[in-house]
């Protein structure tokens, strides 16, 4: 048996074994990587980026983005508008370093996972994570807010709204890492990375929180996944 890699990421351009591929056999291998980014790239193309979450949409794309967002006070109020949100909030972006941080995990982690499982299971497991995640968040949020309504955390997450495919694409980081000899290697670096970007760039406790439940959603039910398929 083939010993597996201490970094399991694959050429986007080739195999899981480092084979090259055929135009027709890479777009199939990576089709919903690439479909996802093709979609991405032309919603910012013609249309441009979202908003930072406020309440204020004011462009055809603000407003466009404005009610395909995650917004966590729909969790009872509208719950159908929230849970349909799961499916459309990962193809909007608000700024270019938000642009670039997917479309590089998705160069990078999403594709390579998808090259060691399938484009079905890539697609599944990247909207199983933002669906279990926004739930978990959504209902901490809610629940919280109702317990404490002057509560700051509580309140300025249902005061705002969440977008990106960000969340999905750290769900299929975690699935990937059990293609690593070392399968804490990759949890360890997201940990270390989610701490420094939370204490030392500067990013908000909700982006973090989803990165987290997301990476670790998707890390223990590909574990099971693996199990089951063997």
């Amino acid at each position: 048996m083939k010993r597996k890699p201490l970094f399991p990421f694959v050429f986007p351009l080739c195999d899981s074994k480092g084979n090259f591929l055929r135009t027709n056999a890479l777009i199939k291998s990576r089709g919903f990587s690439f479909s996802y980014l093709l979609i991405v790239m032309l919603i910012w193309y013609f249309l441009g980026f979202g908003h930072w979450g406020g309440r204020v949409c004011e462009s055809f794309i603000q407003q466009l983005s404005c009610s395909s967002a995650i917004w966590p006070n729909k969790l009872f109020s509208k719950p159908h508008e929230y849970i349909f949100s799961f499916f459309t909030s990962p193809f909007f972006h608000n700024d270019p370093p938000h642009l670039k941080l997917v479309i590089y995990g998705f160069l990078i982690f999403a594709q390579s996972f998808e090259a060691r499982s399938s484009p079905k299971s890539a697609m599944l497991l990247f909207f199983l994570s933002i669906t279990f995640t926004c739930l978990l968040i959504g209902l901490i949020m809610n629940i919280g807010h109702y317990l404490d309504p002057d509560s700051a955390l509580f309140n300025g997450a249902l005061d705002r709204s969440f977008m990106g495919g960000s969340v999905g694409m750290f769900g299929l980081l975690g699935g990937l890492s059990h293609y690593s000899r070392k399968k804490w290697l990759i949890p360890s670096i997201v940990v270390m990375f989610e701490i420094w970007n939370r204490y030392f760039n500067g990013m908000n406790i909700y982006i973090t929180m989803g990165h987290l439940t997301s990476f670790f959603f998707g890390f223990i039910l590909w574990s099971y996944w693996l199990k089951y398929e063997n």
